[in-house]
């Protein structure tokens, strides 16, 4: 998304988008972490969350702290809403601090400095640093157990993942995810085509039926000017990890072992995963290799339906389309895929902060249901949220009408999120990961490489990185 929501530009620092480059995470929303036994229970359903009581704060009327948070318009509007909020139930005051990225390093060199704030709103994926240097405070006992909140039941899909590390809870998360498994639908020109009912979203269903469904719609899509393509059916370039490890899941294999501690992709799940994605739909010239990302091409009109993240169904009316957004295809026949995600952004305290029990009280908060509620009202209740009661509660949003894009989509996001498995415990760095998939992948839609040559490719890229992450650990 570049013209709003989560890739805009804001006159107060930079995008998300940018300070995912920044992070090293390329332009993803996904993560690197821990594993709950959340993945599990979500798999394919919702636990609803057993109504509660607000949040029970401690009076810290005269108490001021400091809360860092991405240096970016709609992240510093959430951050203050909660801090007003949170004033107004406790009497402290939190002074928000934007920050330009990367804040891991800044929020290590702060604390050392003693410097550090007293909460921080971080992205899941760029955690590893800190989880490593054993840099946050523990949450389980003094928030989770505290509030009576069950991480299982009052979260959904990959949104708790990357706050866990080694059994123990270390942050609390405001987002879930989802790339990778959106596919941009121009439901007009379907429409044109007489083919709405079909297809989904049109036909009612949020999930393709297969990938022989999704290409024969790429098709039906696809423009020529005599031999030439003037715009492709189909493009899933960017997000390609998510893509492959979710195609791989819905087989049966996990793309990373975390009991064994090794990855999959030397398997024909693999092979049958970049198929898929990439190999079949180039053999049948609805998809080549581009030059910038799903979303970019769909909004500049090159491809038909972009595979990657939902910016054209939400942003798309900005460049005169009007995307609707649909999952991505089931892999085994009458069964919904499974999708593999990373959660997205959450707060956290450091381990050695000045006012312990202001830093547990604003977790606290943000562990429920007010707190959560105040930061997903963020880009008009855009984001996939991650308490579960919210699946319901269409309060966030600041137009919940049909006539609004965001509020459309949001059907889509949530049973998507509600599908969603987060990615596995300490496979290494994220974004060295997705950069591996990315760069074969792209070496596969060129045909310098089979599908089954690619999957062996990756396999040798994570294990090389995998090693590397083993040594910065005994480093630590």
């Amino acid at each position: 998304m570049e013209s709003q929501g989560p890739g805009a530009k804001h006159p107060t620092g930079i995008s998300r988008r940018r300070f995912m480059v920044a992070a090293g995470l390329g332009a993803t929303a996904a993560a690197v972490g821990a594993v709950l036994p959340v993945a599990a229970a979500n798999r394919g359903t919702r636990k609803s969350a057993a109504a509660r009581p607000a949040a029970e704060l401690p009076d810290l009327a005269g108490q001021t702290g400091v809360l860092w948070g991405l240096k970016y318009d709609p992240h510093v509007e959430a951050y203050q809403r909660m801090a007003d909020l949170f004033q107004e139930k406790t009497g402290a005051v939190l002074k928000v601090e934007p920050i330009d990225p990367d804040l891991a390093p800044k929020f290590l060199a702060a604390m050392a400095a003693g410097t550090q704030p007293d909460v921080m709103c971080y992205y899941g994926p760029a955690m590893v640093p800190l989880l490593v240097q054993n840099a946050l405070m523990p949450l389980k006992a003094s928030v989770y157990d505290a509030q009576g909140v069950d991480p299982a039941t009052d979260f959904i899909g990959d949104s708790m993942g990357a706050y866990v590390w080694q059994g123990e809870i270390y942050g609390v998360p405001v987002e879930s995810n989802g790339v990778g498994s959106m596919v941009n639908v121009p439901v007009d020109e379907v429409e044109a085509l007489g083919l709405l009912d079909t297809y989904p979203p049109t036909n009612g269903k949020t999930f393709f039926d297969s990938y022989d469904s999704l290409y024969e719609l790429a098709q039906a899509l696809q423009t020529k000017d005599g031999d030439a393509v003037t715009r492709w059916g189909l493009s899933s370039k960017a997000f390609e990890l998510e893509s492959l490890s979710g195609i791989m899941a819905s087989l049966g294999v996990d793309w990373w072992d975390g009991e064994t501690k090794t990855f999959n992709f030397a398997t024909p799940e693999a092979t049958q995963a970049f198929e898929l994605l990439i190999s079949k739909p180039v053999a049948l010239g609805i998809e080549t290799e581009l030059d910038q990302t799903s979303t970019q091409a769909a909004l500049a009109g090159k491809v038909a339906l972009s595979r990657g993240d939902g910016g054209p169904s939400v942003v798309g009316a900005d460049a005169g389309f009007n995307f609707e957004l649909a999952g991505a295809p089931r892999v085994k026949p009458d069964e919904d895929p499974v999708l593999i995600g990373g959660g997205g952004w959450g707060f956290m305290a450091p381990a050695n902060a000045k006012n312990p029990a202001l830093s547990t009280a604003f977790l606290q908060f943000v562990a429920s249901e007010e707190g959560q509620l105040a930061y997903a009202k963020i880009y008009d209740g855009l984001l996939n949220f991650a308490w579960s009661s919210l699946a319901d509660d269409t309060s966030r949003f600041k137009d919940p009408t049909p006539a609004n894009a965001i509020f459309r989509a949001s059907t889509a996001f949530t049973q998507m999120a509600l599908r969603t498995q987060f990615f596995g415990e300490a496979f290494g760095y994220y974004s060295e990961c997705s950069a591996a998939a990315s760069a074969v992948a792209s070496e596969v839609r060129q045909g310098n490489l089979t599908a089954e040559q690619g999957a062996q490719e990756l396999q040798k890229r994570l294990e090389a990185q995998y090693a590397k992450f083993l040594e910065d650990i005994d480093a630590a």
